[in-house]
This record gives C-alpha cells, structure tokens and sequence, in this order.
C-alpha cells in the first residue's frame, strides 16, 4: 500500500498545483501518513482529481475536487459515488477540508459546518521572538538556552533517531493520558503515535524535514515539516519533553529560523483539535492568520 500510494503522489501534486492553498490537507503528506486508517482512491472527474478516503464507517471526499476551476458536476458525482458506497448510511458522505473562498460555488442543496481552524504565524517573527508581545516566548527561550547551555544540540532528524523519538513519544503520550479521561483524546493520541512512526520512516520520500533537540546527547525533542506552497511552510506536529522548561519554544523557534524553512513567510501549525490546551498554546504564540475550512453535505442527507 505505502508504494502504491506513493506512486499516485506526481498526480496529486500536479493538481494541487492547479488550486494551491495554505490549508494543511491540501498536500500528499497530509494523505500519506493516514494510509493505516483509510483506504485512499484517486480519481479523475469532469476534469478534476477527487480523493475518496474510505474505512469501515463509510466514504468521504478528503479534499474538495483538485482542479483549475470548481465543478459542480464533480462535486455531483462524487456524492453519487460515495452514495452507492455508503448505502443507508449515504449521511456520512461529505466532503472534508473545503476552503472559506469556494463555499460560494455550492448552492443551496449544500450545507457547510466549521471545522477547526488552522494556526499562522509570521515566521519571522517566531524566528526572532522580538518585542513585547513575545516577550514571555523569548524568557522561555533563553531560560532553556541558559539552563542547558553546554548540554543541547539542534540538528537534523536521522532514522536512526526513530528509536529514541518513539520513546520520547511513548513518555509525552502517557503523561498527556494520565491528565485527560476524555476517550477521543486517547485515541488521537493512540492514533498519532502510529502516524509520527510512519512519517519518520517515510521522510525522505516524503520530503520531509525533520530535526531534533538532543539534552546530553538524548533525544528530548523533535519535529517535522513540509513545504506547502512557495509562501507557507507546515509544521506538521512537534513533540517535546515537557519537564524540560522552554524546549518547546526553543524548537519552535530554532525550526524558524533554520536554512529548511527560512525561504517561506509563513508557518502553518494546522489546528488545535478542538482542544482548549492546544488552543491556548497555539495563540500564545500571536498567529497572524487563523484559516477556517469547513465539511460539505447535501441538505438533503444532514439530517439523517
């Protein structure tokens, strides 16, 4: 599956090229490393590519059909699809990560709801920390700076780090369930620990940069990205011993202002998972642009 799905991403990539966009979704990275929970179909409609994503509650469209202009003759036929896939429970087809500007394109057979919003921010500004409105971020910083002076490195991710970041994972993981009884947070947890394996695994192929903090020479933090436009850098997640006092500002930071990312304005840390915690961390950073993106269904399916 993972060769087979990584040989549709030329294919992908020449439609994204076609509509790009800030939204996090709209990268094959974005689709790889959920292949162990959904089944991806790529197909070509009315001129557009629509990604299908199946598992065992039904059918969705990922993205919104990739093309240089919107069709609503795909949209149409995508639903009829997903339909015939999902039977009596056709109110499970949607379509999933559609952008704020293309809601005027469906009409009044469509309903739209509000997913969670994606983080910006000035990379620049996260680089530099400069400022009174940073000024709590930058005592963060230099505190780790201060305390670990002579005990840190920041360098590039190496496979043969997977062992140590996993672990790493393994200790966040348990702390962050010890906190919470909230059933759907454990599982996104559960879920994502099987999702940074994968991307590590896979991030030369994927062409991911990844890099590490490493505290007497052990792996204390690490994190990944992507490009996905020529402005917008992704961070696709970070991970950091949270004992450690201002290490996930100083990657944050670092990550910033490192040769991989310092060509992009823009650094989207997509959203906060509904999650208040998330919420409150990622707007203490002072995003510049918060993106919306929202689900389609039929009206005549949404209530079920």
């Amino acid at each position: 599956m993972s060769r087979h799905l990584l040989e549709t991403k030329p294919l992908l990539e020449r439609f994204l090229l076609e509509c790009p966009q800030g939204l996090s979704a709209f990268s094959f990275i974005n689709i790889f490393i959920w292949k162990d929970f959904f089944q991806f179909r790529f197909e070509v409609i009315e001129g557009c590519l629509c990604v299908f994503a199946e598992n065992e509650v039904g059918s969705f469209l990922y993205l919104p059909p990739l093309g240089k202009k919107f069709s609503l003759k795909a949209v149409e036929e995508s639903f009829r699809r997903m339909d015939e896939v999902n039977g009596k429970h056709r109110g499970v087809s949607r379509i999933e990560n559609v952008p704020a500007e293309m809601l005027r394109h469906f009409p009044k057979e469509y309903i739209s709801s509000a997913k969670p919003e994606e983080y910006c921010y000035n990379r620049r500004d996260i680089a530099e920390l400069k400022g009174s409105a940073f000024k709590s971020k930058r005592s963060s910083y230099n505190r780790f700076v201060k305390n670990y002076a002579h005990a840190y490195a920041y360098r590039a991710f190496d496979k043969k780090d997977i062992a140590e970041c996993a672990a790493l994972y393994d200790a966040w993981a348990a702390k962050k369930i010890a906190k919470s009884g909230d059933a759907v947070f454990r599982q996104m947890i559960e879920d994502n620990r099987i999702v940074h394996r994968l991307a590590m695994e896979s991030f030369k192929e994927l062409g991911l940069i990844g890099r590490v903090v490493l505290v007497d020479q052990k792996v204390k933090a690490y994190t990944f990205g992507h490009h996905l436009n020529d402005d917008v850098f992704c961070v696709l997640f970070e991970i950091a011993d949270s004992a450690i006092k201002g290490l996930p500002t100083f990657i944050f930071s670092k990550f910033c202002s490192d040769p991989g990312t310092e060509k992009f304005t823009t650094i989207n840390v997509m959203d906060d998972f509904s999650l208040d915690n998330v919420r409150q961390t990622k707007l203490s950073f002072n995003p510049s642009q918060r993106i919306p993106s929202y689900i389609i269904k039929r009206r005549c399916t949404y209530f079920l």
